[in-house]
């Protein structure tokens, strides 16, 4: 209670300038837009109706998520996905996620059962398969510490883009992440096995740099 009112927390909806940038977002992920191109910002004002002033201002989101540079006199240009990037932002994976699981596991519940589905079947819906990345961002997304899905989120967009290559490139790599997931990690989570759950999140991060580079080599 402030002067005789009640508190209530602001809540934005998702505004236009985030819509646009899921929308090129999307395009980056699904591959229609590589590495090293350009987007023209007349483009995509004209393309969806809207302000420069709104474009310039989603180009600073994808910046922000690693998707696009924005050089002077050039534009907008989307990332490259050089074997080093990917090696540097695959590299924290590991000990973020193995904290992650361990204080997760001591409390785990059906309810945190039914949120790692519920994330499985959205990554079906939009991959075609599971990405075990959206399973490990909803870890973090159910730890009390908020801080551990702000970190994980700013790369979330990164390890799509590679995960669609791979997705496009080598379902037999996305089969064995799969069995990974699916017949180790989750499972060693719902018994509560905190060594074994540990040791396997551990090797999926090291698989997913793996295929991730494996598919870089395939593709570029």
């Amino acid at each position: 209670m402030a002067d005789g009112l009640s508190y209530v927390p602001f809540k934005p909806a998702l505004g236009l300038v985030e819509h646009i940038a899921l929308h090129i977002e999307h395009q980056i992920v699904a591959g229609v837009l590589r590495s090293g191109d350009r987007i023209q910002e007349s483009r995509i004002v004209s393309q969806l109706d809207v302000s420069r002033g709104s474009v310039r201002e989603s180009f600073r989101v994808l910046e922000r998520r690693r998707l696009i540079d924005v050089i002077p006199r050039k534009g907008a240009i989307v990332t490259s996905l050089s074997p080093t990037r990917v090696r540097d932002l695959t590299s924290v994976l590991p000990s973020l996620l193995t904290q992650v699981v361990t204080d997760l596991i001591s409390n785990w519940s059906d309810q945190h059962s039914q949120s790692i589905q519920r994330a499985m079947e959205i990554s079906e819906g939009k991959f075609g398969c599971v990405n075990p990345v959206s399973v490990l961002e909803m870890m973090c997304q159910l730890h009390p510490n908020r801080v551990y899905l702000e970190l994980i989120d700013d790369l979330i967009p990164t390890f799509d883009r590679v995960f669609s290559k791979l997705v496009r490139s080598n379902l037999a790599g996305v089969e064995l992440l799969d069995q990974l997931l699916k017949l180790k990690v989750i499972p060693a989570l719902e018994a509560g096995e905190r060594e074994q759950v540990v040791d396997h999140v551990t090797e999926l991060c090291r698989m997913l740099e793996r295929k991730y580079l494996e598919t870089l080599e395939r593709t570029g």
